[in-house]
C-alpha cells in the first residue's frame, strides 16, 4: 500500500515536472463595487486595466491646496492630464497640471 502511494506520487510528480512551464501574467480578479460583484479576466500588465485608478476630481483640488491655490476649480480633464486653475499664494490667478495618475504628481 505504501509502495503504490509513493510509486503514484513519483509518477504524478514526474508527468508535472514535464509539463511546460505557464505564464502566469493572467489572473481572475473578484472585485466588488457600487455595481456589484464583478469578475474579470486579466491578461497582461495591469497600467492597461480599462478600469485604472487616475487622478479624481476631488484629489486634483486637494493637491492645488496643498501647493497654494485658493480656490482651486477644474478647468478640464484628459486621459493623461487635470487641470486645475485657481488663485495663487500671491493673488494672481494660475493654473496648475497634474498629471491624471494616482497620487496625482505635478507636471506644469
Amino acid at each position: 500500500m505504501v509502495r503504490t502511494f509513493l510509486k503514484r506520487t513519483l509518477l504524478v510528480t514526474a508527468v508535472l515536472a514535464a509539463l511546460p512551464s505557464a505564464s502566469f501574467a493572467q489572473s481572475l480578479d473578484l472585485s466588488i463595487d457600487r455595481d456589484g460583484p464583478r469578475l474579470e479576466y486579466r491578461d497582461g500588465d495591469r497600467r492597461y486595466d480599462e478600469r485604472r485608478r487616475g487622478c479624481s476630481e476631488r484629489q486634483a483640488i486637494r493637491v492645488a491646496r496643498y501647493f497654494g491655490m485658493r480656490d482651486p476649480a477644474i478647468q478640464s480633464v484628459t486621459r493623461r492630464s487635470v487641470v486645475v486653475d485657481g488663485i495663487g499664494s500671491r493673488g494672481e490667478f494660475t493654473a496648475l497640471r497634474l498629471a491624471n495618475r494616482e497620487g496625482c504628481p505635478r507636471i506644469g
